[in-house]
């Protein structure tokens, strides 16, 4: 039994440096001093891995085939191609909605027949729902893979499910917020009210339960369950009399039971195969979770508000008695720009894993009196992957300009009268500098967090959205609705900075905080 627990030491830490390492090595196997004593017979999990470690230094690390230590060019390109796929993969839906709504004219939620109205209303339902599931979901994707790396699947469940809980009980408050609201100021009328709550609270439950299967790395189950979402809205608009917010209720539904089954048989299935080490762990003190999950929280909420607040000021010109009314050019300028991004948010996939493997290669190649040639190589790392990611921005943005000039020459979807409107044309080159600010947000905010340095990322994130409010606002009333993309920049690029100063700052000493995240 002892030369298994040698074995899975090896493996994690090729070479232990010393006890402590061993012991924190067991602890993540889900060992115990109970395990220690009752299975090992060592007094505590100490003294059980200071006999592993004393094997673990008497053992011989096997040495690999060539074939398995020369990867060949092949194998690496597929690997970086993998991440780089998993890296866009939202593209993949955002495309599967577009494309529907572009081809056949109705979404998931979306739908070209909608009038002014209609529109203003659930575009205001869904953004509050994406708002607050974001919350949730980023909590969820951090605590999920920390119970799922090492094994502890019945902890991933339990997590997983409170999360769940909790998010669709944040989501009723919301929804009980905004009647509130609404009885006093009369914004909408009960029928308007209704209609945009039960699409708030759907698009919310495709969210939270998409965000479970994200964590699980199920990409193919989220695209299925989508697309059959969206093949019922297509069935029940065609075949029913039901109308199209029934259509859509029914295809939301639809979706979110789909991914909440899915990913509730997966994980039940997972927490069954948890092997005996494991199924004796137990989930720290709820302070210490609520203390962890927290700052993802917050950068998930703050994320949202970045990327929305723009819209919302927009929207809230000129507003034809709603608070918002939705405005389908600025949209697609908007969307448009998205899409330029797309392979550099791919790229940042492939960015964190690479840092990940030269962080791990570059510690044991260089002597601790070496720390300043150690950051520095992980700096050049740093920039040469920005200049990659820099590129790409551009590449993206050249190659989608030219795609939508010729949607709008040969007029091949139904939103060619959209891609030619002269608020998407002034609408899309403003955002596509704010999503080029806010990808080099996200890019420096990976290390940050791979680092352990959340909060770094959050401190960098709020005052870009008070910033991205602000002007945002100041614009859209003052010069033109469309003039709110002004603030998105504005926004971005605080966050950009903010992100960038953290980041340059940790790296210069990435052999500390690499050390303190564990």
């Amino acid at each position: 039994m002892t030369d298994e627990l040698v074995e899975f030491v090896l493996e994690q830490t090729s070479r232990p440096l010393d006890r402590w390492a061993v012991a924190a090595t067991l602890e993540s196997r889900g060992i115990r001093d109970v395990d220690a004593r009752e299975r090992f017979g060592r007094r505590d999990v100490f003294d059980l891995a200071d006999d592993v470690y004393a094997r673990c230094l008497e053992a011989e690390l096997p040495e690999a085939p060539k074939t398995m230590r020369l990867h060949s060019r092949n194998q690496r390109t597929l690997a970086v191609a993998g991440r780089f796929l998993r890296g866009g993969f939202f593209f993949v839906q955002l495309a599967l909605q577009f494309g529907s709504l572009a081809l056949l004219g109705y979404g998931q939620w979306a739908s070209l027949a909608f009038t002014g109205r209609q529109a203003s209303i659930i575009g205001v339902a869904l953004l509050a729902s994406f708002l607050i599931a974001g919350a949730f979901v980023q909590a969820l994707g951090y605590l999920g893979p920390y119970f799922a790396a090492p094994g502890k699947y019945r902890l991933v469940w339990r997590v997983a499910a409170a999360v769940v809980v909790l998010a669709i009980g944040g989501l009723a408050v919301g929804a009980l917020v905004a009647w509130l609201v609404n009885l006093f100021s009369r914004s909408y009328d009960d029928h308007s009210l209704v209609t945009g709550l039960v699409y708030y609270m759907l698009a919310g439950c495709v969210a939270i339960a998409g965000g479970v299967l994200y964590m699980l790395k199920q990409y193919v189950a989220m695209l299925v369950c989508t697309a059959a979402g969206i093949a019922v809205v297509g069935i029940v608009l065609h075949h029913t009399a039901l109308g199209i917010y029934g259509a859509h209720w029914l295809g939301l539904g639809t979706t979110s039971v789909a991914e909440g089954l899915w990913a509730a048989a997966l994980l039940a299935r997972r927490a069954r195969g948890t092997t005996a080490e494991m199924r004796g762990a137990q989930l720290p003190p709820r302070p210490v979770l609520v203390a962890a999950a927290v700052p993802y929280a917050l950068y998930g909420a703050g994320y949202f508000a970045l990327v929305f607040a723009d819209r919302l000021a927009a929207w809230s010109t000129h507003s034809h008695g709603f608070p918002f009314t939705f405005r389908s050019g600025y949209e697609v300028g908007l969307d448009w720009a998205l899409i330029s991004v797309v392979p550099a948010l791919a790229m940042l996939e492939v960015t964190i894993h690479a840092f990940s493997a030269r962080l791990e290669s570059a510690g044991t190649s260089h002597l601790a009196e070496a720390s300043g040639e150690h950051n520095g190589e992980l700096l050049r790392f740093y920039r040469r992957h920005l200049g990659i990611v820099a590129l790409l921005i551009v590449a993206g943005a050249s190659a989608t300009f030219g795609l939508g000039r010729l949607v709008i020459t040969l007029r091949l979807t139904k939103l060619h009268s959209l891609f030619s409107s002269s608020t998407t044309l002034h609408v899309y080159p403003i955002a596509v500098v704010g999503y080029a600010f806010l990808v080099w947000g996200l890019f420096n905010g990976l290390f940050l967090f791979s680092l352990g340095r959340p909060w770094l990322v959050v401190r960098a994130l709020l005052p870009a959205v008070v910033v991205a409010v602000t002007i945002a606002v100041a614009l859209a009333h003052t010069l033109v609705y469309w003039a709110a993309a002004g603030g998105f920049v504005a926004g971005t690029l605080v966050f950009a900075l903010g992100a960038s100063a953290s980041t340059r700052r940790v790296l210069s000493s990435v052999d500390y905080y690499y050390a303190a995240a564990y």
